[in-house]
């Protein structure tokens, strides 16, 4: 059975995270998963990052999270 890594990166600040995530992403070849308060934008404004610092990133998906008040967001590299 595979098993999915998850990293706690809450304790860095946002750019860190978006640096971390759009790295496993692009450079990994991974897709992504990541989970933030349904805070009115705030999802939008990583994706905003993410696509800036990371040219062709793709969102794979964007939606409800898995609990009350909390968006989930998916991303990965191209499909090419």
């Amino acid at each position: 059975m595979n098993t999915i890594p998850y990293e706690d990166i809450a304790d860095n600040d946002e750019d860190e995270r978006i640096r971390q995530i759009g790295e496993k992403a692009m450079v990994s070849k991974l897709t992504v998963g990541f989970i933030t308060d349904s805070e009115e934008g705030k999802a939008d404004r990583y994706i905003s990052k993410l696509m800036a610092r990371f040219p062709g990133i793709r969102v794979i998906y964007q939606g409800d999270g898995p609990v009350a008040e909390t968006v989930l967001v998916k991303v990965g590299p191209p499909l090419n």
